[in-house]
């Protein structure tokens, strides 16, 4: 058996499509498109991505793909990345995590409560991935998400061959002059109307 047998010819252009397009990103709206198109290769119905302090639980600036509006407002209005059991892994943890995996590290009230809420909003499984930025001495990280649990090993495996390339356009995106956005420099929001 080959390294990549797991993988229709299909998977693997869409694979290489999106390398090709993640070195093209440079801007948020370029890393909106990118992880929508890469969504599709997950058959996922979410998608967001963002930058998180390396270490702490706290989000330094995000491109959200679609998760919902009102989900996204409050999240952010009410500092709920403290209690996300995926921010607080991957904060700490460069790797890529099925959600219901994490979700059993984290048993706490306030991951309790987050993760019903979150479900209401159809945020119930997912998926993310997330690579430390030495640069910025920041972790970026992709997640898709689904109402219903399809997330399984195998798509561990495309993400861990995708990982670095978009979270290397995330990370050039959002650190890169155009954006203002520098080491240290505070993003909450990188696309307007978000």
């Amino acid at each position: 058996m080959h390294q990549y047998d797991y993988l229709s010819k299909s998977e693997l252009v869409k694979i290489l499509e999106l390398i090709e397009q993640s070195l093209k990103c440079g801007s948020p709206d370029d890393v909106r498109d990118l992880i929508m198109s890469a969504r599709q290769l997950f058959e996922a119905e979410f998608a967001v991505c963002g930058l998180l302090e390396a270490g702490l639980p706290h989000i330094t600036g995000f491109v959200n793909g679609n998760y919902p509006d009102e989900w996204i407002s409050r999240y952010m209005a009410e500092g709920l990345q403290r209690h996300d059991p995926v921010v607080r892994f991957h904060s700490s943890y460069a790797t890529t995590q099925i959600w219901k995996d994490v979700f059993r590290k984290y048993g706490d009230p306030g991951a309790r409560e987050l993760l019903k809420d979150a479900s209401d909003y159809g945020l119930k499984h997912g998926i993310s991935s997330a690579i430390y930025v030495p640069e910025a001495d920041k972790v970026a990280i992709v997640t898709f998400s689904d109402r219903q649990d399809r997330f399984k090993g195998r798509h561990k495996k495309i993400i861990d061959i995708l990982s670095a390339h978009l979270n290397g356009a995330i990370a050039r995106s959002v650190l890169s002059p155009e954006t203002g956005a520098g080491a240290g420099t505070t993003v909450p929001q990188l696309l307007p109307g978000i």
